[in-house]
């Protein structure tokens, strides 16, 4: 197994992986996952069980509510165009926007494992942003604004931005996903260091006005969003992805849904309650 990192300390790729791990190579991966918050593991072939059985090693796995899963592995989330008896066969067009995953949620997730099985030629791509390197790059005006400070994410507010062309939410919807507050400034349990936690579904920040707190988001989402903080991944088959929300933003790329067929497989880790950073 050779593991060489893509640069600047955020991302590593990972050669001659094959599972199950013995404990002692596990523990090299776990660790490098932290030293650089993604994974990239090249021809990684693993059936539904071992894919969920790695992943498990984390942490719990989430089981998606609403969206397309395999029937005998519920932990496993199905990414495809692919229709299979004239029906579709799994979710289409998800995470286009720059998010992390569970970010409107009281407990985020803590990190997510994704598995392409059938790549499109072309498009596709999916891009990762350093919140270690976007918070260490914050200009002084911008730390002091947020220091101690939580961002209200909410899915009510924001449902109809991202998906217009869906139906509203329902009132039970709304009950089920409530607005939670979550720090600006986040503390990874793992690794101590802080992060910019700022995504899609945040919206104003406690404490303010509500327009100078939308204007703040919006800044900082921004800048989160700057090319010298990300990465674009570009699928190659058998590719899979490990990545640590609690630090990282990513979203998906398009690609020609009639011409192409993807098929990918996810798996997603249970998280924590967000740590505020302390004053530094």
């Amino acid at each position: 197994m050779d593991l060489q990192p893509i640069g600047r300390g955020f991302g590593c790729e990972v050669f001659g992986l094959s599972v199950p791990l013995v404990e002692s190579e596990f523990a090299r991966i776990r660790q490098a996952w932290f030293d650089h918050s993604f994974l990239v593991f090249r021809d990684l072939r693993m059936s539904p069980e071992q894919h969920v059985a790695f992943t498990r090693r984390f942490g719990a796995l989430h089981i998606m509510e609403r969206e397309f899963k395999l029937p005998d592995h519920p932990e496993v989330m199905v990414i495809a165009n692919e229709e299979r008896d004239g029906k579709p066969f799994g979710s289409r067009r998800v995470g286009l926007g720059w998010h992390s995953d569970g970010e409107d949620k009281r407990i985020p997730n803590a990190g997510s494992f994704l598995h392409g099985i059938t790549i499109p030629p072309e498009g596709g791509d999916t891009l990762f942003a350093d919140m270690y390197a976007a918070y260490e790059a914050l200009p002084e005006r911008l730390r002091r604004a947020i220091q101690g400070r939580r961002a209200r994410f909410s899915r009510i507010d924001m449902h109809h931005v991202h998906y217009p062309d869906l139906p509203a939410l329902t009132e039970a919807e709304k009950r089920d996903r409530p607005d939670v507050f979550h720090p600006l400034v986040r503390l990874h349990p793992h690794t101590s260091r802080r992060s910019l936690y700022v995504g899609r579904w945040a919206r104003d920040i406690e404490g303010l006005p509500p327009d100078e707190g939308r204007a703040l988001i919006e800044e900082l989402f921004t800048f989160a969003q700057s090319e010298a903080f990300t990465y674009r991944h570009r699928w190659r088959r058998y590719d899979a992805v490990l990545w640590d929300n609690r630090c990282m933003l990513h979203r998906a790329m398009g690609f020609d849904e009639e011409r192409y067929v993807r098929h990918m497989r996810r798996t997603t880790i249970e998280g924590d309650i967000p740590l505020m950073a302390p004053p530094e």
